[in-house]
């Protein structure tokens, strides 16, 4: 694993300090993991292992729900039309330029 160093404020040291129990270094890879994968998503996209590291960082439960077939195609045509709504306002925004 490699190591970083990190420049910090005094008064945040100073704070750190008082709560030895914490694991810091864990604190700081958490957040520059969740800050990775929210940049990655908005650049390329996340693999199906990434969204599940995502969800779990954030709290997300990373159950998969098994449906039934008709669920499941309810479930589709509900993100066809919300695509579809939201691809009308992306045009409509275009539009507007």
């Amino acid at each position: 694993m490699a190591n970083i160093t990190l420049r910090i404020p005094d008064e945040l040291y100073e704070l750190m300090k008082e709560f030895k129990e914490v694991n810091w270094s864990e604190i700081a890879r958490r957040a520059i993991l969740r800050e990775l994968l929210k940049l990655k998503a908005r650049k390329r996209g996340l693999t199906r292992k990434e969204v599940l590291m995502y969800m779990s960082l954030i709290g997300m439960s990373t159950e998969i729900k098994a449906y039934s077939y008709d669920k499941e195609i309810e479930l589709l045509n509900k993100i066809k039309e919300r695509e579809k709504y939201r691809l009308m306002l992306l045009s409509e925004l275009e539009k507007g330029k």
